[in-house]
């Protein structure tokens, strides 16, 4: 029986996030992390850019995406909301 871990680190690399929670992919495009749709960017930038750093590129809320991935039933830790 596999324990689902249901904890969403905006400090660690964005391919890890999905690696470990692959549904999360689909909430961050509609949320606008829509480079994450070509799977080499997820596989290059992916695993340098963390979801604090993505955020700040795309110019989106830190906090509503805090908000919104709560809000689906994610646990949410490491957010940078200065």
């Amino acid at each position: 029986m596999k324990i689902i871990d249901n904890t969403i680190d905006f400090s660690i690399p964005v391919y890890d996030v999905i690696k470990q929670n692959p549904e999360v992919k689909q909430l961050l495009v509609e949320f606008g992390f829509k480079p994450l749709t070509d799977k080499a960017m997820l596989n290059t930038a992916g695993r340098l850019v963390n979801l604090n750093q993505g955020a700040k590129k795309i110019k989106a809320d830190v906090t509503a995406l805090r908000k919104e991935l709560e809000w689906n039933g994610y646990e949410v830790k490491g957010v940078d909301e200065k």
